[in-house]
Formats: structure tokens, C-alpha cells, sequence
């Protein structure tokens, strides 16, 4: 519910990651109460195995909590972690040092898990075989097209980018907002939905295919979208030129 209180200085990343810090307790717990989100967990996790090499180095950029942590140590990839919500980013370590006990996976400390500044120092030097972002962590995300850029010298030449977004149908969207739903058909412009958690807002954004291979373009081919049916996101399979 939309709080007339709530300031605005702050930026939508900053927003964002408020927010998340918010419900990092609650987080896996809400997923949990959903069945299809394990099966788009598990589709995933079949397209990264695979296209990507157990065994290869990967950036697990928006981790979260770690969920997909599990498979991945199962798959002996030595993992890059980047979630800069510091909330979200203390479970999944947690997680790691309470049940995984791996010695394969890199925390980035809070001032390297910015993307935006990645094009003035990476950070960390020994590219990756694949990016995973999972459960609509691009969504997140305003400028995607400064994301594909970034995240390009990071990721090896052939290498695969697997991510999952959100694909609504104009029927959900005009549920989530619909003044902005009602706009963005008629302008033909980027639908934009807010979510609250008491004073916290998470600002999320559809990016379509077509903005999607547009913006990695220069950086990434496009290989295929899978729409994962009934479950409103699209599985998006990227490689790098």
C-alpha cells in the first residue's frame, strides 16, 4: 500500500535494496508458499547445467539468499555471490557456512556489488563461464542496456547468460497498477509496477524481448527465450560475442 510519508530523495537502487533488506527473513518463506517457483527454479537450473560446464567459474549476480547456492555447489562451480542487500547477502553466507560448508564461493563485499561501477574498476579480475540471475533480478534493474555493457568484461568470450524476467499479460498488469498499465499500452512505453512492504517500496520494471536483445546487442547474442508458461517470467538464454 503506497505510504504519502515515504521519501523520495533516494534513488530506485537504493530504493530496491531497502526494500529487500526489509524482507530478507520472510524471503524464502514467501517463495516457498508458491509450488511453480520450484519448478522455475529447477527449469533453470537444467538450461545453466546444461549450457555452462560444472565445474566453471560463475557470477551469481542478485543471489539473494542463496537459494540456487544448493545446485550449484552440487554442480562444483566456483561461484562469484553479488547481492548488494546486505539483509539478503548475511542469510545466504549463513547458508553457506551452516549447511553447504564450500570453500568455492566469493561474498563481493558491499562496494564491489554495484554494477553501475564496474566500468571504472571490475570487481574481481579471473572472468567467468556463466552469469545466472535468477527470479527477475533484471527487473530491478532501470538501465539494462549500462547492465549488458558492465557485465561484458566479466564473462568470457562464448560464455552463457541465463536469466529469468517477468512477462505479464496486460490482464496482471492492470491488477498491479493500473493507471501505469493503461499508459504504457497506449504510449507503447516501458510498464513500470510498484510494490510496498509497509513504508518500503520495490520499483520493477518490464523489460520486453525486444528491449532485452536490443540493449545486450552489442555485447551478447541472442539465443532463445523460453516462456515458462503460467508462471509469468520468461527464461532468456544470452551468450557472450
Amino acid at each position: 500500500m503506497y505510504d504519502p510519508s515515504y521519501k523520495e530523495e533516494t534513488s530506485v537502487q537504493e530504493q530496491n535494496i531497502s526494500y529487500y533488506d526489509e524482507i530478507a527473513n520472510s524471503y524464502d518463506q514467501l517463495l516457498e508458499k508458491d509450488d511453480s517457483n520450484i519448478l522455475i527454479r529447477q527449469k533453470v537450473k537444467e538450461q545453466f547445467t546444461h549450457h555452462v560446464e560444472p565445474g566453471s567459474r560463475v557470477l551469481d549476480f542478485g543471489g539473494g539468499t542463496g537459494i540456487d547456492l544448493e545446485w550449484l555447489t552440487a554442480n562444483n562451480y566456483n561461484i562469484v555471490f553479488c547481492e548488494p542487500s546486505v539483509s539478503m547477502r548475511e542469510k545466504a553466507i549463513a547458508y553457506s557456512n551452516d549447511v553447504l560448508h564450500n570453500e568455492n564461493i566469493i561474498f563481493l563485499d558491499t562496494d564491489k556489488t554495484d554494477f553501475t561501477n564496474w566500468h571504472k574498476q571490475v570487481p574481481f579480475y579471473q572472468q567467468v563461464d556463466g552469469i545466472l540471475s535468477d527470479f527477475a533480478v533484471i527487473n530491478n534493474i532501470e538501465d539494462i542496456e549500462l547492465l549488458f555493457k558492465n557485465l561484458s568484461p566479466i564473462i568470457k568470450a562464448g560464455g552463457h547468460f541465463m536469466l529469468i524476467v517477468l512477462d505479464l499479460p496486460f490482464t496482471k498488469r492492470l491488477k498491479w497498477h493500473r493507471r501505469n498499465a493503461i499508459k504504457s499500452f497506449l504510449l507503447r512505453s516501458q510498464f513500470v509496477m510498484y510494490v510496498w512492504n509497509g513504508e518500503y517500496k520495490q520499483t520493477v520494471f518490464l523489460h520486453s524481448i525486444k528491449k532485452i536483445k536490443k540493449a545486450s546487442a552489442r555485447y551478447f547474442k541472442y539465443c532463445s527465450a523460453e516462456f515458462l508458461g503460467g508462471f509469468g517470467f520468461t527464461l532468456i538464454h544470452l551468450e557472450r560475442k
